[in-house]
């Protein structure tokens, strides 16, 4: 079975110039971690938006830099900085994304996006065709749904 049979294909997805603000407006309406795609005028996907980026506004700048680090916590307490309000109207997007992510191509089958979630510890993961335009979201549990509704479970 290909990604896209179990892909999401009704996502959220914004540009580089949406405010702060605006992102974090749209990131509360989730009930689950919310990962939203970035895109440029032709739906090519150029980033990602998670909640690990949001909480970089809030640490420390030497903090940023252990994240990315396997193994390494930090101590740092997000609730003890002091961000200023007008932040929400000048920080965008394109400050705080990702650009350096990992995707899957539409075609790719369910059990190679499961290994490369599994490789990079991701929970879900962006699809795109062959121009790189996202197309969706696939999940750990869209791809476990697919695989029970295959055997007639569901």
């Amino acid at each position: 079975m290909e990604v896209k049979e179990a892909a999401k294909k009704d996502i959220i997805k914004v540009k580089r110039a949406l405010s702060l603000r605006k992102l974090l407006d749209i990131f509360k309406e989730f009930h689950t971690t919310p990962l939203i795609p970035v895109v440029d005028d032709e739906d090519v996907l150029v980033g990602l938006v998670s909640p690990e980026n949001l909480l970089d506004l809030l640490r420390p700048q030497h903090a940023k830099l252990f994240r990315t680090i396997p193994f390494m916590e930090m101590d740092e307490d997000v609730f003890d900085l002091d961000p200023v309000p007008y932040m929400g109207d000048l920080i965008i997007v394109d400050d705080i994304m990702d650009t350096d992510f990992v995707s899957v191509k539409e075609n790719e089958s369910i059990e190679e996006a499961y290994k490369i979630m599994r490789m990079y510890k991701k929970e879900r993961l962006p699809v795109v065709n062959e121009n790189r335009r996202i197309v969706g979201i696939v999940g750990v549990f869209d791809i476990i749904w697919r695989m029970f509704k295959e055997k007639q479970i569901v």
